[in-house]
């Protein structure tokens, strides 16, 4: 008779998810196996299989975690008293801390993050609809307020995505291998600088 596993719990499951990302930003998502994760848990690899049957699968709930942890700052942040500029700026430095976090995690190259992310195209495309509304509702702050001035604060918050979107892509189609500290520096300037651009416009004004 096989013994009946029990249901994964929320404790078993952050244990399992902190021991995962513990090894992966050090390792990254290759290097690390199944049984690792398993014995750093105390938990039986047949276990381990059942709850998650590939790596893949554990690499993916890290993802999901980080990414609903950081909607679930934004949120706070976007029910903050402070100015949509600032709400904006705010969300984008934790975008690039996210991204940061999340390729570190993986320790690709770009090829090997692209081969991959087909995989878990439904959790970005999932991400990049919650990010969408984070920004249109930013967005629609500012334009209630005066602060910007937007014809469709929709398509706005879906241009601004975009663009960070296509920031993120450069990075890692141009640090190749290995992404250092210098590449997320520079990431961080052209996300500003944009973010700057937005909120002020390229023409001079008059004093």
């Amino acid at each position: 008779m096989r013994m009946k596993i029990p249901e994964l719990s929320r404790e078993k499951e952050t244990l399992i998810l902190n021991a995962a990302q513990s090894r992966f930003a050090v390792y990254g998502l290759t290097k690390v196996t199944m049984d690792e994760i398993a014995e750093d848990v105390g938990m039986g690899k047949a276990s381990l299989y059942y709850y998650f049957p590939t790596k893949e699968d554990i690499f993916r709930g890290v993802i999901q975690r980080e990414q609903q942890e950081f909607l679930r700052r934004m949120h706070v942040v976007v029910e903050g008293k402070s100015t949509a500029g600032k709400k904006l700026e705010t969300y984008v430095r934790q975008r690039v801390k996210l991204a940061s976090q999340l390729l570190n995690l993986s320790s690709l190259s770009h090829n090997s993050w692209s081969a991959l992310k087909p995989v878990f195209k439904d959790l970005f495309n999932c991400f990049a609809e919650e990010e969408c509304k984070v920004l249109t509702r930013i967005i629609r702050e500012g334009k209630r307020t005066s602060e910007f001035s937007v014809a469709v604060p929709e398509k706005t918050g879906q241009l601004i995505l975009h663009v960070l979107q296509g920031m993120r892509l450069r990075l890692i189609r141009d640090s190749g291998h290995s992404i250092s500290k210098q590449h997320y520096e520079e990431l961080e300037r052209e996300t500003f600088l944009f973010i700057d651009v937005f909120l002020h416009g390229l023409s001079q004004r008059e004093n």
